[in-house]
């Protein structure tokens, strides 16, 4: 359709006759899964399931051909772009490598190839194997270890850590999404004459404690156009989705299959509770229904499937999602369990924003006449208000709480802010610019998205630890935003079950990531003696079950336990 064709988003186009609800009930009979807490705990960690990813021969490091044709200067995938060396470790730092800390460091790899190779029976050994750690002491500038720090890997969620840092270094801490609402018509005895347009921004509307609802998120709108006289909404409510992409899947996703889970949420302009819908199941009396609730309430989907209350000790056994037009929620709980939830990912995260507004200013006595509808290119009216979410509020979603879909919605809104679109490739240019600002190379940098969900991104684990350290000269108060927003080593986030036990427990603030044939941990460490540590550990292996837990995990601890000792 033409951009600037009017796309009407009621539930009237979305409307199926009985053959496709029919068919469409089939689809999510498929698509449902079986969910239970540690899958719920899994996905939190942002770490797609271990079972999810069968074992290949092999794994090419090379991003798929079609996937980075948005690049300006896509990168070959050849051996040469992987490992691209730098000319100097850091502007006016010191290569003053660390011999002991080296070795020592050298010795948990061997020993962690080692270990692959033998639970692999071979599949997995050095020669197609890379182990790339960078480590510095940015208070001397000194760089201690330096081992492959120049191989573009894949960085898995690692990504998360550039996204949110070169956000604080672009756009500075008091930044924040914003979300316009205009219109060009007059208001005359509570009416606004014309459409109320809305401006894309890139926001998240995500409040992690509220289990899904979101109307609250538009109270502060409700309050201006009260001040401004509006009661009535003559014309449609316009969503203008200017320079941000169409949301839809990603380049190199995950398979099909997998994209009706939370960690494959659509991002864009528009997004509310982060592109999901929330499942809530509280029990009730034995077989009588359960409460089931698919939030934001107002997400305005056809709802299928009933739950029913079963007895105490049974198997909690629900299916979950989404396709345009149906939710589906079904299943069975227990009784006498607590109460239950997930998240999944919506269909279509533009028509639930429409929804769940519409329904927020009819809740609130703001009648709108029309419908909502779709037009870039709107035409620019009056500001009646502007909705503001600030970027530090959405760190510790991106990094502790590993949620992919915030994370890409900042990326996007980072691409229109600094990165001429709020695209893919803008998004990128803006993390080049901030590795160019620090005056570092991008070489070897291919960002498709905010979360690292994507197998065509590439990192280096140097442009890691560099980004890292440029968050560290920040002022004081947004530093500590950004450190409270990382796991602590045996105490939240996804190291809650790492490293509970020993020196590195509560002195290591770091980020995981994995995904099939790809593991990291880079963050901070803070040693024994006081000194503040960065640090990156990025892994590319062919794809073999169980290595990430039995061998990738445990050198990432070591390392992390041998820089707490660290006393040079």
């Amino acid at each position: 359709m033409d951009s600037r064709e009017r796309r009407r988003t009621t539930a009237e186009t979305a409307r199926l006759g009985l053959l496709g609800f029919a068919i469409v009930a089939l689809l999510l009979g498929i698509l449902g899964q079986s969910l239970r807490h540690s899958h719920a705990a899994a996905d939190l960690a942002g770490e797609l399931p271990l079972q999810q990813e069968p074992r290949l021969p092999g794994a090419s490091l090379a991003p798929t051909p079609g996937a980075l044709a948005f690049l300006e200067d896509r990168a070959p995938g050849d051996q040469a772009f992987l490992e691209e060396q730098s000319s100097a470790p850091f502007p006016e730092w010191q290569r003053a490598l660390d011999p002991g800390l080296s070795k020592r460091v050298a010795s948990l790899v061997d020993e962690a190839l080692s270990r692959a190779k033998k639970l692999s029976a071979g599949r997995v050994r050095a020669a197609n194997t890379t182990v790339a750690v960078h480590i510095t002491h940015p208070a001397s500038r000194q760089e201690l270890v330096a081992r492959r720090s120049d191989a573009a890997l894949i960085p898995a969620s690692n990504m998360k850590l550039v996204t949110s840092a070169a956000a604080l270094v672009l756009l500075s801490s008091s930044w924040n999404f914003e979300t316009r609402f205009e219109s060009p018509g007059e208001i005359e005895a509570g009416h606004l004459r014309g459409d109320l347009i809305v401006r894309a921004g890139g926001d998240p509307f995500f409040d992690a404690e509220a289990h899904g609802e979101a109307q609250h998120l538009f109270a502060p709108l409700l309050e201006s156009l009260r001040k401004a006289g509006v009661s009535t909404i003559d014309g449609d409510l316009v969503l203008d989705e200017g320079s941000y992409l169409e949301p839809g899947p990603g380049p190199a996703w995950p398979s099909e299959n997998q994209y009706w889970q939370e960690y494959c949420a659509r991002s864009g302009g528009f997004s509310v509770n982060a592109g999901c819908l929330t499942a809530f199941v509280r029990s009730g009396r034995v077989g009588a229904l359960a409460l089931a609730e698919v939030r934001p309430l107002e997400h305005g989907l056809k709802r299928v499937g009933e739950v029913h209350t079963a007895a105490r000790g049974a198997r909690l056994d629900i299916a979950v999602g989404a396709v345009p037009g149906c939710v589906t929620l079904r299943g069975s709980i227990p009784a006498g369990i607590e109460p239950w939830s997930t998240r999944f990912a919506a269909p279509d995260p533009l028509r639930l924003f429409a929804s769940v507004l519409m329904a927020a200013l009819e809740a609130g006595g703001i009648a709108v006449a029309g419908d909502a509808v779709q037009l870039r290119g709107a035409p620019p009216g009056r500001l009646l208000a502007n909705l503001r979410t600030p970027l530090l509020e959405v760190l510790a979603p991106i990094n502790l709480h590993s949620n992919n879909a915030v994370a890409d919605q900042l990326f996007f809104a980072l691409g229109d802010a600094v990165g001429g679109a709020g695209t893919r490739a803008g998004g990128q240019a803006a993390t080049r610019r901030a590795l160019t600002e620090l005056g570092l190379p991008a070489g070897g940098l291919v960002q498709v998205d905010g979360s690292g969900l994507s197998r065509d991104s590439r990192l280096t684990a140097r442009q890691l630890t560099a980004l890292l350290s440029a968050t560290a000269n920040l002022d004081g108060a947004t530093f500590e935003y950004f450190y409270r927003s990382l796991p602590v080593a045996g105490e939240s986030g996804s190291l809650l079950g790492r490293m509970t036990s020993g020196p590195a427990r509560g002195r290591v603030h770091a980020k995981t990531g994995w995904i099939g044939g790809a593991s990291a941990l880079s963050g901070f460490v803070e040693t024994a003696q006081g000194k503040r540590l960065v640090f990156s550990i990025l892994v590319s292996y062919p794809r073999e079950s169980g290595l990430n837990t039995s061998c990738w995990k445990p050198m990432q601890d070591a390392i992390c336990a041998a820089l707490v000792n660290w006393n040079g």
